[in-house]
């Protein structure tokens, strides 16, 4: 038996793009689609990357860890075998499927610790007259997400709204033009770390850890793993292009080590689509090497 590999990868602008993103992005490739809303397709797969995906070797535990909330994560078609799911930026766990009630339990206990949801969605409503905020998401329990102008958004109100979530025992977080709130004590990296954990006591080993990310909800996880990618023209890609150069034909850079990991993150030479396609073939080759 060969020691267990996780894989643990965003999804969205990292292994899934809408047709918006590729336009965007570039990188296009043959795709498919792997998600529908309102009649048309909103988030394709390339079939390079599905290719490399549907190879991995039964020791690989594939894991996507997506800032959606539960409901928008079961709109994907996803062909390949997902082992782990995490959700809602570390608040669900699921297992096959499942919800982990074990960590279920942590995030009662996280959310019992800071004010309601509804707390948080009345804050931003009452913001409903400026000119940067376009609308707010549906009602959730775990995340409060509104749309924004980011051009139209002064860095001093983000900075206040980051302020007074805080004082509810949020962490506000801005990506692309959807601004994020969470729970304070969520995070995709500790869900993933669980799930490692996991892992490893049904082993006689710690697995490998692979991952892949674009913003700053995936950072602390890209840090702890053995090896992670991040693709090039993605919010993170600039930062860690800015750290010290590793050799290679692949630019990459160096975040803070964290976790067992090291934190060594490799920046893809083309983006979109070909991305996802050059992060699927690399993770295949470390498994099967």
């Amino acid at each position: 038996m060969r020691d267990p590999v996780l894989i643990t990868t965003d999804l969205d602008r990292t292994l899934v793009f809408s047709q918006r993103a590729t336009g965007q992005l570039g990188g296009a490739l043959p795709s498919d689609p792997v998600e529908g809303a309102g009649g048309q397709t909103s988030a394709e797969l390339s079939r390079a990357a599905r290719d490399a995906l549907a190879a991995l070797p039964g020791h690989v535990r594939m894991c996507v860890a997506t800032s959606r909330n539960l409901a928008r994560l079961a709109r994907l078609r996803l062909p390949f075998p997902v082992h782990y799911a995490i959700a809602a930026n570390g608040g669900v766990i699921l297992a096959d499927g499942k919800p982990d009630l074990r960590w279920a339990g942590r995030i009662r206990r996280i959310l019992a610790g800071v004010a309601p949801a509804a707390e948080v969605r009345r804050l931003l409503g009452r913001l409903a007259g400026e000119p940067w905020l376009e609308r707010l998401a549906e009602p959730d329990d775990m995340c409060v997400l509104a749309i924004v102008d980011r051009p139209a958004l002064p860095d001093e109100q983000l900075a206040a709204v980051a302020d007074d979530c805080a004082a509810l025992g949020w962490h506000a977080s801005l990506v692309g033009r959807k601004l994020y709130a969470f729970p304070a004590g969520f995070g995709k990296e500790h869900a993933a770390a669980f799930i490692a954990d996991e892992i490893g006591r049904g082993s006689e080993a710690a697995p490998r850890r692979l991952a892949a990310g674009d913003t700053e909800h995936d950072l602390a996880m890209l840090e702890a793993a053995d090896l992670a990618w991040v693709p090039v023209g993605s919010d993170l890609a600039g930062p860690v292009l800015a750290g010290p150069v590793l050799a290679g034909p692949v630019l990459a850079g160096t975040g803070p080590a964290a976790g067992s990991g090291g934190g060594r993150i490799t920046v893809t030479s083309q983006p979109g689509h070909a991305a996802a396609a050059q992060i699927a073939r690399e993770w295949l080759r470390e498994c099967l090497g």
